[in-house]
């Protein structure tokens, strides 16, 4: 069975960090691809100042040379409101036989339970839950936690199944976009934390 990795974000900007994870997903669960998915509209926080479609050209150009990433425009696309259960969907359309392996931050996996049909989200793919700094999994709603208790699992390759989630053993990486974009603000040089600094540098979008 074909099986692809969806990462999700706003990708705002695109950095190390980011990058590092899709790796940890590809390489620890053998996957085939793992496809970065900037959000078009986002439905539960403010749209971010910078275009779907220019944060999609910077995640495309920054993971242009890493082998079985791929840059999806999916929602970038999308007109209205971009929900994660209509992109897990369209994508097991698109691949009939294909297991989706999705991931999202220990900070979302805490508010599960306020996003649009997301019992549903739990029975599509497989469900990673990275780890993040200054986010622990305590204090779980009731519901969550059950859901959880039910359908742990460790990650590894033979465990993979819709309808599991499982914890994914990564590197707690240090650097987060808002990090990335008080820097930027502030005219400092972040090429040590995004591959396409000089393509963000030269938009000039972040500065204030």
């Amino acid at each position: 069975m074909q099986k692809i990795g969806v990462f999700g974000g706003t990708f705002d900007p695109i950095h190390y960090g980011h990058i590092e994870l899709a790796r940890c997903m590809r390489d620890t669960l053998q996957l085939d691809c793992v496809r970065l998915i900037p959000t078009g509209l986002p439905p539960h926080r403010a749209p971010s100042r910078i275009s779907p479609q220019q944060r999609f050209d910077w995640v495309k150009a920054a993971i242009a040379n890493e082998k079985g990433l791929v840059a999806d425009n999916r929602e970038v696309v999308r007109d209205g409101y971009c929900y994660t259960i209509d992109t897990l969907i369209e994508l097991q359309q698109d691949t009939l036989a294909a297991l989706l392996v999705w991931l999202i931050g220990a900070d979302s996996w805490l508010s599960l339970n306020r996003w649009h049909r997301w019992r549903e989200l739990l029975d599509i793919g497989h469900l990673l839950i990275a780890a993040r700094p200054d986010y622990a999994l305590e204090g779980l709603s009731a519901d969550l936690s059950a859901e959880f208790r039910n359908r742990s699992v460790i990650a590894n390759t033979e465990t993979l199944s819709r309808g599991k989630i499982s914890l994914l053993s990564s590197p707690l990486m240090p650097v987060s976009s808002t990090k990335v974009r008080e820097m930027l603000a502030r005219g400092e040089d972040v090429s040590a934390l995004t591959p396409v600094f000089d393509q963000i540098k030269a938009s000039g979008l972040y500065r204030f």
